[in-house]
Formats: structure tokens, sequence, C-alpha cells
């Protein structure tokens, strides 16, 4: 019985929407046009414009995963941000398949918030 409970309980407990790490998603998206990323990922929930970059997030997306994370956030489900720059600067209207991820600090996490 304890064990059907601690089952039903973890079933609750929302799980993200990739198979696959935060880590291997950076190494999957590296130097990707946005086009190529949407591809791979889907349609992301929502998209910033700012200085001239886009900002794209999927919410609930990934997981972290590895020894480089500390024990108490290994398997935490986080937001997925990927930032990818113009390369004919702000202003300029260019396709989807131009824009790029930039390197390595254009793919980031943040975590959701717990609530009130």
């Amino acid at each position: 019985m304890i064990l059907s409970l601690l089952l039903g309980l973890a079933s609750c407990r929302p799980a993200a929407k990739s198979q696959q790490s935060y880590d291997q998603i950076r190494r999957l998206v590296a130097g990707k046009t946005a086009a190529e990323v949407e591809g791979l990922l889907g349609q992301p929930d929502a998209r910033e414009t700012a200085l001239g970059d886009s900002r794209w997030v999927w919410w609930n997306y990934t997981f972290l995963d590895g020894e480089q994370y500390a024990p108490e956030i290994r398997g935490q489900i986080v937001h997925l941000e990927i930032t990818f720059r113009n390369p004919r600067g702000p202003g300029s209207p260019v396709p989807l398949a131009e824009w790029k991820v930039s390197g390595p600090l254009s793919v980031s996490y943040s975590k959701p918030s717990q609530g009130p």
C-alpha cells in the first residue's frame, strides 16, 4: 500500500517536456540557426526581443543532470532559454535561417517559481 502511494505521488509530479537534459540540449543547439533550433525543439512558449537579440523560452522543458550540479538540484525541471544573435545588427529584418546561437552563454535555464 505504501508503494502504491509513493508511485501515485511520483506520477503527480510534473515532467519535463524533453527527455534530454539541459547539457545535452546545450550541445545539440550550439551554432545552430533559430530555424534549426525550432525544428529540433519545437516552437518556444515565449519570444522576446532586446538589444537586437531574440530570446526564446520553453517552459518546463528540460532538467538538470550530471555531477556538475549539486545533488539537491539534480533532476530539477527548468525552463530552457536560448538567445539568438541577429547577424546584421539591431533593426535589420533577417529570416530565422540566419539568426544563430552565438556562443555557450546563449543557452541558459531558469528555475520555475515555487509560488507564494
